[in-house]
């Protein structure tokens, strides 16, 4: 039977993250931080708004880069809060997550053969995104004694 995975999406190991979160699953009594679940529940108010939205038939896909005027919002927070004039029409991206956007940021930048730099310790999406991306992730080691930032001496 062919497999229709690609080699590198089958290249990628499971994220430590991941092996917690199974570990976790199995045992009692176990508060797992092994995966970024809220915890707390979804506030009554949003939960009837989605109610609602469903029974008056507002099911459709959005628009790629999100609704404009979840867009304009956000651009208005942004910079009555943090005075940072982002552009609601063209600066602002509305994704279901992080992980999504962090995956179509380097899809967009990353061409095949690329090398990424990326500090160590790293949250565990970095690598497999760039590899996905056809990028090649170089692990540069961080340490406690520059602070975990990134030492100009490393990158050579």
């Amino acid at each position: 039977m062919r497999n229709f995975i690609s080699e590198r999406a089958q290249n990628i190991p499971p994220s430590g993250i991941r092996k917690f979160f199974d570990l976790a699953l199995t045992m009692e009594d176990v508060i797992s931080l092994g995966v970024g679940e809220p915890d707390f529940r979804t506030p009554w108010n949003i939960c009837e708004s989605s109610i609602y939205s469903i029974e008056q038939g507002v099911t459709s896909y959005t628009p790629n880069k999100g609704l404009p005027v979840l867009r304009e919002t956000l651009s208005n927070y942004l910079n009555q809060h943090y005075n940072l004039p982002y552009s609601g029409e063209d600066e602002i991206l509305i994704t279901s997550g992080v992980s999504e956007a962090l995956d179509i940021a380097i899809r967009a930048i990353v061409d095949p053969g690329d090398e990424v730099l990326i500090a160590q310790p790293s949250y565990v999406s970095y690598a497999p995104c760039v590899t996905l991306a056809g990028g090649l992730p170089v692990p540069v080691e961080c340490t406690e004694a520059d602070r975990f930032k990134l030492n100009p001496d490393a990158l050579q």
